[in-house]
């Protein structure tokens, strides 16, 4: 007989009570054995001792994270009620195992009584290297695909299918589903100081989760789990595990249909082949969104025969073949590898007999070729040696960087400075420049590394790079006040950058050494941009990276390396709720951002804001979580117009919006909320077309994402655009520090914004922090910045952190309008919303 304990596992942990043979669980079920265990729940077998006639059940356990929280066991107990009820009505259907009972305890255990299927799970028949034919795998799709069908019109999404969770029935050799993962989830509830319930772990199985489904605090859909099916089929095909698959470096994309020289090309058609690779697409949009969209693609299909497995192919062998040369993988937490290298291949040509041979060997070589390319771009991690920003940068420049690349220092000096004096807004140049004068003085200095986001096209070529030349500008200025202290008055770099009007600011007689990082804003790419620098031993800090995206993907890694990662722009909740040590952020929580929001939508009278944002972006998503909260504290009322609400979908049209929208707003008293991401999707280019055709007839709100040159191009093309409100982190109007806007118009031959004040900030916090150790290190690092009395003064204000996560205190916000100004770009500006016209904030526009 099981007796209820108080033994309780510490908060955050999960401890089960392990039941044994024999044990009778709730009065009737007598256990048999344990099927299992997981990070989520523990099986039994157990028979039924009030239907002793009844097959053995399975019994699952789950137990709930924080049970000694009342809301949080609370929450947990809800939603056990609520996916209970959905088990019981997925039951009637045979291939899904049906619900007999469920209970819990005092405790937080929560269990299932549920049918016992006999058979095999589906990873017996998917055994490494055994392939199956496509029939076979078109079979297998349609008979799983009606399944799903029938689960998600009961509004609910499996979340882990695997082939461990696929199990081959005995008696019919019919295809179950079982452990659905909505259930599970009740494990992994927790809560904040805020007292805020929240799902602390994403539900699946490494390497067949797509990629959103990592946050778990987005909701589940349909398109989840077509993409863990179509993986499961990919492996069925391939005989390769999903985590033997690799992925394209510039896309993320599983790569499955490739040859190499012991593994010939799959004989799989164009029509599978095409289906396959749309339900395993990157990116959700792209992937087919409803299971029987699949079905209907696949129906359309000519079955083929079965067919016996291809035999390798013979090749003659030369006097020397190249060894097969595995392709590379994404990483989510490798340790460091060694030094940044270049990669090299050298290919030797040798006959190939019959046409097929022919035809699979030149398409591996185009593969490879193809994959040797990206690997000769995909580094993008440069002191001075390579070119990172520009696409057609000056001649002086580029013999520059050949110059640093080749050790000659002087000379490359020497051209870094008639560049940029030929280009003064290039920050790439002045950073390189700082480099080589370190170089060439043969000072002493230390090193940190900023991580930047470029938008690229798939072949490399650079889309643009407006966002991330804005960022290191921040650092440069920084970088050029610390090295200008070790240039002596006789020097012969009098033609330094900012002598005449910079004050030198060094760290205790030593330079500054920046390292350039481009991670595309592609979350592939960040993981291993984060993995080459944690590998460089001399970097001792990390600016970046700038989207909460591409921070969220990486933030552990430089944590598990014990490396700082101080990021400018990432504001997402998210990464308060798991607190790294050595993360910081120069940048206010979206909570704080919400605040200045919802509180102008409140002064100007607004009754209902209908919101605008990308569900699957860390940063849009949590924003738009706290704008909610926070507007329902002020009497306004948040919508979201389901279909229409998703800026970053492929088929969102403004017009279309709009059209929604004026079917709600009947008052006048209706505004708009527009959350794009920080340029990872196309949201931020329909956010501005939504300024544009909203046509200043309903009040806007817009965060920091926003505030771009290309909003102010679309209020040229309005007759007015009085009724638009842009977060702002810091302005040249009420800069904190007073010469940084100064300086960096002498600088740069023009005015910054907010995201070059708040590199500043990252820069001048890590020198404060460099400053303030005898000898400086990583741990020290963060040791430095984590105590309670550290603090550094910026553009934005005095910076300092909260030890526990990292976040800034009283971290720096404000609001800015656009007003006309004839001098300025379009005939616009931004300024503080306290000053109604140009001429109120002082600035000559006549």
């Amino acid at each position: 007989m099981i007796i209820s304990t108080n033994d309780r596992a510490p908060t955050g942990t999960i401890k089960f009570m392990c039941l044994n043979p024999g044990d009778i669980l709730a009065g009737r079920y007598q256990i048999i054995d344990r099927l299992g265990q997981g990070g989520f729940a523990r099986t039994y077998t157990a028979q039924d001792l009030q239907n002793p006639d009844r097959p053995p059940c399975v019994i699952k356990e789950i137990l709930c994270r924080e049970p000694e929280k009342p809301d949080v066991l609370a929450q947990a107990t809800r939603r056990f009620q609520r996916e209970t009820r959905a088990l019981q009505t997925l039951g009637n259907d045979s291939r899904i195992p049906q619900l007999f009972d469920h209970f819990d305890d005092e405790n937080g255990k929560f269990y299932l009584v549920q049918e016992f299927i006999e058979g095999v799970p589906l990873t017996q028949e998917l055994c490494q290297g055994q392939q199956w034919t496509e029939a076979g795998v078109i079979t297998f799709l349609q008979e799983i695909l009606e399944i799903l069908i029938f689960v998600h019109q009961a509004d609910v999404i499996h979340r882990d299918i695997t082939p461990s969770n696929l199990i081959r029935r005995t008696n019919d050799g019919t295809i179950v589903l079982i452990d659905f993962g909505a259930v599970k989830e009740i494990s992994t509830f927790t809560s904040n100081s805020r007292g805020e319930i929240f799902t602390s772990q994403a539900i699946g199985t490494t390497g067949y989760m797509p990629a959103e489904q990592y946050r778990p605090r987005l909701t589940p859909q349909p398109y989840n789990d077509i993409y863990t099916v179509g993986i499961v089929a990919i492996q069925a095909l391939t005989g390769r595990h999903p985590r033997n698959l690799p992925h394209d470096s510039d896309t993320g994309e599983v790569i499955w249909d490739y040859s190499t020289s012991d593994r010939p090309m799959l004989q799989v058609s164009d029509g599978l082949k095409n289906i396959l690779n749309q339900m395993v697409r990157y990116h959700f949009q792209q992937r087919y969104q409803s299971a029987t969209e699949v079905l209907q693609a696949l129906d359309s299909l000519q079955l083929p025969q079965p067919i016996a497995l291809p035999q390798p192919i013979a090749l003659p062998q030369p006097i020397e073949l190249p060894q097969p040369i595995a392709l590379p993988q994404p990483i989510a937490l490798p340790q460091p590898p060694g030094r940044l290298a270049r990669w090299n291949f050298r290919w030797l040509l040798f006959p190939v007999a019959g046409l097929g041979a022919a035809l699979a060997i030149a398409y591996f070589i185009h593969l490879l070729l193809r994959q040797q390319s990206s690997l000769d771009r995909v580094e993008r991690v440069s002191a001075g040696e390579e070119l990172i920003i520009q696409a057609s940068p000056l001649w002086s420049k580029q013999r520059a960087i050949k110059e640093f690349a080749a050790g000659n220092y002087p000379e490359a000096l020497k051209l870094f400075k008639q560049s940029w004096r030929e280009d003064r807004k290039d920050p790439e140049t002045v950073i390189y420049m700082n480099n080589a004068l370190l170089m060439a003085t043969k000072a002493e200095y230390y090193t940190i590394a900023i991580v930047v986001p470029i938008r690229r096209n798939q072949d490399g070529s650079i889309i643009n790079a407006n966002l991330a030349e804005e960022l290191l500008r921040g650092v440069a200025q920084a970088q050029t006040e610390v090295n200008l202290g070790l240039i002596a008055v006789n020097d012969n770099n009098k033609d330094f950058p900012g002598q005449e009007f910079i004050e030198p600011k060094g760290i205790n007689g030593k330079g500054l050494r920046v390292i350039i990082a481009d991670d595309g804003n592609i979350k592939s790419e960040a993981v291993k941009r984060a993995n080459s620098l944690v590998a460089e031993s001399d970097i001792l800090a990390v600016i970046g990276h700038y989207t909460s995206d591409m921070t969220v993907e990486t933030v552990d890694i430089y944590n598990v390396n014990k490396l700082v990662a101080i990021s400018p722009g990432s504001t997402t909740e998210e990464l308060t709720r798991k607190p790294r040590n050595f993360f910081f952020r120069t940048a206010p929580t979206t909570s704080i951002e919400a605040e200045s929001l919802v509180t102008q939508l409140f002064k100007v009278g607004q009754e209902k804001v209908i919101g605008f944002y990308n569900p699957n972006s860390p940063f849009t998503a949590s924003l738009w979580e706290e704008f909610q909260k926070l507007s329902k504290t002020k009497g306004i009322s948040p919508v979201r117009i389901n279909g229409f609400y998703d800026l970053s979908s492929k088929d969102f049209t403004a017009e279309k919006a709009i059209k929604e929208i004026n079917k709600i707003n009947n008052n006048g008293k209706t505004a708009l909320v527009l959350i794009p991401d920080a340029q990872v999707t196309n949201a931020l280019e329909n956010a501005i077309e939504m300024i544009k055709a909203n046509g200043d007839r309903n009040w806007i709100v817009a965060p920091w994402t926003v505030y771009e040159p290309r909003t102010l191009e679309a209020a040229s093309q309005l007759k007015s655009i009085e009724k638009l409100a842009i977060s702002v982190f810091w302005h040249p109007l009420t800069s904190f520090d007073k010469t940084f806007p100064e300086n960096a118009q002498k600088l740069w031959g023009g005015p910054v914004n907010t995201r070059s004040a708040l590199t500043y900030d990252a820069s001048r916090t890590l020198i404060k922090a460099l400053e303030m150790q005898p000898e400086p290190s990583r741990e020290g690092m963060q040791q430095t910045l984590a105590d309670p009395n550290f603090k550094a003064e910026g553009a934005t204000g005095i910076i300092e952190f909260y030890p526990k996560t990292g976040n800034r205190k009283n971290p720096p916000k404000g609001l800015a309008h656009i007003v006309r100004c004839s001098k300025e770009l379009y005939g616009f500006t931004f300024v503080p919303i306290e000053f109604p016209t140009a001429a109120a904030a002082g600035l000559k526009c006549d």
